[in-house]
Parts: structure tokens; sequence; C-alpha cells
């Protein structure tokens, strides 16, 4: 269907068009208000209000909370006194932290204790969208179910969470290299040193 046809269809009128005779004009600009509920007239062009879109979608994202999990396990000799550290963002601003000692663990097994400390804390807290990022490979692929979880306590620890997973409306595992992931390292660290 040509464009001036759908145009009359709809009974779109353009600012730049000459408008030749009064009946158009008395159209225009005497359009009654007797719209249900006081909806928009939509095509009226006396209506100067116009909404640049992509301004309104900026303020929609900047009103809508973002949930950043970043998380880290570290362990002395890997089986070795192992610690576990894992801290929640709420719009790059830190809302949450906490440092768990593991005891005798591996590295593997600290790093998948902490994203699973992170992830039930955003679930207590009802987040429903979480971004999570971690500098093992190993633990994000597995999350992502890319890499088959063969190790029998990290099968234990990953199907401790599976439940806890499908409060979710969506979740998303991002590697990122250590030097991003400074302090959820600190807090794996201390983790350590809590032997008490």
């Amino acid at each position: 269907m040509k464009q001036t046809r759908l145009d009359s269809f709809f009974n779109i009128k353009y600012k730049n068009k000459q408008l030749n005779n009064t009946t158009d004009k008395e159209i225009i600009n005497n359009t009654p208000n007797n719209t249900p509920n006081n909806t928009p007239k939509y095509g009226a062009i006396n209506n100067t209000t116009s909404i640049n879109p992509f301004q309104l979608n900026d303020k929609i994202n900047s009103e809508i909370p973002k949930y950043l999990l970043r998380f880290d396990g570290a362990s002395k000799g890997n089986p070795g006194i192992a610690g576990a550290g894992a801290v929640l963002y709420e719009n790059e601003k830190e809302i949450w932290c906490t440092s768990r000692y593991l005891g005798i663990q591996t590295n593997n097994y600290a790093e998948c204790f902490a994203v699973i400390l992170g992830i039930n804390e955003a679930c207590r807290r009802k987040i429903k969208y979480l971004e999570v990022e971690g500098d093992s490979m190993l633990v994000i692929n597995q999350l992502k179910g890319k890499w088959k979880v063969n190790n029998k306590d990290l099968k234990t620890l990953y199907l401790s969470i599976q439940q806890t997973l499908k409060q979710f409306n969506n979740i998303t595992y991002k590697h990122i290299y250590r030097n991003n992931n400074k302090r959820a390292d600190e807090l794996a660290n201390i983790g350590c040193d809590l032997t008490n």
C-alpha cells in the first residue's frame, strides 16, 4: 500500500503539507477533546510537545536498578587454606559484601562457593535481574552450561543452587580479568585469614 493511501486511511496530516481548503484547517485546529480518558490524539499536528524516544529510553534505563555480582575464591596451596569473597553492586555502588573461611579446599571449590554466596544473597534481596562476573573461566563456563561439572564436590555445590537460580527472571554470566575483580579478590583473601 502506498504511503499516501496509508496517510489518508489513518487521517495523517503533515506539518510541511500546505492546507488548501478550510475544512482541513478546521479539523486540525478544532479537534474536539472527546477521546476517552484524555488519551493522546495521535497524528494531531497542533500538539507541539515532541518526545525524543532515545531520551525516554535513557530515562527508563536510569530508573531501573542494575545489579552486578562479582565473586572470587582463593586457595593458598591448592588445595590449601581457602577463602571465598563476593560483592553486590547496585548501579555501580557497593551494597553488600562477604568473606568466608572454607578450611582446606581447592581454588575451584572456593570460586564456586563464592558465586553461590552472592547468588543466594541476591535472591534473598529479591533481585530479579542479575549480572554475574568472575575471573574463573571454569566457573563461568560451568554456570553457562558450556562445560560439564565433573568434580563430585563441585557438583554438590551446583545442585544446591539450582532452585535458587529459578527465582531470577534473567541472570547472565561474564568472564572478566583479575585486574577488574580486585574487590572480590580482596574479600577472598580476607576469607583465608578468618580461621576462627
